[in-house]
């Protein structure tokens, strides 16, 4: 039984269909690269950095509701500015010496840590941060739900609902899934997807970017063939990096897992 009464495809119906999607998808994902949404998100989250575990743990230590940290200076560069009385969250720094060799090469020597202090946005003020753009798909169709969950439970994957932390929707864990309560049915396509694609064998030479953009290509492609709202597709793989090349390069992996996906549920 077809979830959205569609009629059946045949083979290569299904597979030029499949490719379809792909290319429309890898054409949107070049275009919400280049948004202006995008570029002054991106543009923004790269005056973070990306700190240390051992500095993790002391932001989290002194400040345990942080998500935006920066220095002084970096918060004056986005027109926001600490505010008087605010304590710094201190993190180490390493110590860079520059030094001539003898082969007249300036090399960098690491000589230490020093104290330095960062602020978290919630210490500041000025103006507002640009937000993510959209990347989530909450549609929900209560016929492909169940029936990807059959198919889950056919391959021993256990998909349980609960409270993740953040902006987290699902998780793939290997054997199992988590999905957020208000995630949508592209959210478990999604996670299953990660399931088939990168639990079944050892993918640790995969990058997340890469493991990310696999999984929600074939998210788009199986909630495309069934009708369902995906807009925030692009944004999301053009947040993890992804390009129109890259995609395709992934094309037979994204078709053939997706081909799996609605051969299952549509039977």
């Amino acid at each position: 039984m077809n979830t959205n009464s569609q009629p059946r495809f045949t083979s290569q119906d299904l597979s030029e269909r499949i490719k379809g999607h792909i290319e429309e998808l890898a054409n949107a994902t070049d275009a919400s690269r280049i948004s202006e949404e995008m570029l002054k998100y991106l543009e923004t989250s790269s005056r973070f950095h990306h700190y240390s575990l051992h500095n993790i743990w002391c932001i989290l230590m002194t400040c345990p509701n942080a998500t935006h940290v920066a220095g002084f200076q970096t918060w004056l560069k986005l027109k926001r500015f600490v505010r008087k009385g605010e304590h710094g969250i201190p993190i180490l720094a390493p110590i860079i010496i520059k030094e001539d060799t003898k082969d007249n090469e300036n090399k960098s020597f690491l000589r230490g840590f020093k104290v330095v202090y960062v602020f978290d946005v919630s210490q500041t003020d000025g103006e507002p941060l640009p937000e993510p753009p959209d990347w989530k798909s909450p549609e929900r169709n209560a016929l492909l739900t169940e029936r990807l969950m059959i198919f889950a439970n056919s391959l021993g994957i256990t998909v349980t609902e609960k409270i993740l932390t953040g902006e987290v929707q699902g998780v793939s864990r290997g054997g199992s899934i988590d999905l957020a309560p208000e995630a949508g049915t592209s959210t478990l396509i999604h996670e299953l997807a990660h399931e088939l694609l990168h639990k079944k064998e050892d993918r640790t030479l995969l990058s997340r970017e890469v493991k990310e953009l696999e999984a929600e290509s074939v998210a788009y492609v199986v909630s495309r063939h069934f009708g369902l709202e995906v807009s925030g597709s692009p944004n999301y793989l053009a947040l993890f990096g992804a390009s129109s090349e890259l995609i395709m390069k992934h094309l037979e992996r994204i078709s053939k897992t997706s081909a799996e996906i609605i051969t299952a549920t549509e039977n």
